[in-house]
């Protein structure tokens, strides 16, 4: 749709931040909300100076895929860098490479035998990582919007997925499952939200900082989860554990 549900802003903006891409590619911009915060969260939140946080300082290269060209809008054209408007799947076979692709709330708007051809082609053109979102239960439905491509044709679950070497899975308040498909060597990264860390003090802080700032987040956050029997994102500063729905 041109709006997605909430849920998953949070995961998919840490995932980004643990990533941090030199290049994405937006599936389905609708309107322009991830862009936004792929933006903020690369090149605005890691800027040095004011300049760094306006377009002609951004480093990152974004670029989306919209099938519907009624959704977008002058905040489109200042964000991203390109789009491409056009059926996703055609478009994808023209593209190079990202390292992270992302398709938010598109995935039911295949059908089943599509979705699995688009998910195989955006790995394919990944460098780093896939990342998915979609409604936990995608009601079937005709197209809105005055938007045939709005139809809901199918569902998702983990199952789907497991044929990848290397992913992360996670559903939210029963409402949205996200998926990140890791490109080898890479690790998928913690599917937490980035403002739900707890700050640890104490001894528990004071290995949590020196853990990552010898080993870095992911490597830390690996070793610390194998240890404790759970998923743990470790991270400067803060310990955040993947709740009970967030379970890995």
């Amino acid at each position: 749709m041109a709006a997605s549900a909430p849920y998953a802003i949070p995961v998919i903006a840490n995932a980004v931040r643990q990533i941090q891409p030199q290049s994405i590619l937006d599936v389905g911009v609708g309107f322009g909300k991830y862009g936004v915060l792929f933006r903020e969260y690369v090149d605005v939140w890691s800027a040095k100076n004011a300049d760094e946080t306006k377009r002609g300082g951004w480093r990152m290269r974004l670029e989306g895929i919209e099938v519907f060209p009624d959704y977008l809008s002058p905040l489109h054209d200042y964000i991203y860098d390109h789009i491409h408007i056009g059926q996703a799947e055609s478009v994808i076979d023209s593209l190079g490479q990202y390292d992270v692709i992302f398709m938010g709330d598109v995935l039911e708007h295949f059908t089943k035998e599509d979705g699995q051809r688009m998910i195989q082609k955006l790995y394919e053109h990944a460098t780093k990582c896939v990342l998915l979102t979609y409604p936990r239960d995608a009601q079937k439905r005709d197209g809105i919007l005055e938007n045939p491509a709005e139809a809901h044709l199918s569902t998702w679950s983990d199952e789907d997925f497991k044929p990848f070497p290397r992913f992360a899975y996670t559903v939210l308040e029963n409402r949205a499952d996200v998926c990140a498909l890791a490109k080898p060597p890479f690790d998928p990264p913690f599917l937490v939200g980035c403002f739900a860390a707890r700050k640890r003090t104490g001894w528990k802080g004071v290995v949590a900082n020196g853990l990552v700032s010898i080993l870095g987040p992911s490597k830390a956050s690996a070793i610390v989860s194998k240890l404790a029997g759970e998923r743990i994102a470790l991270r400067k500063e803060n310990l955040s554990r993947v709740g009970a729905e967030g379970t890995l």
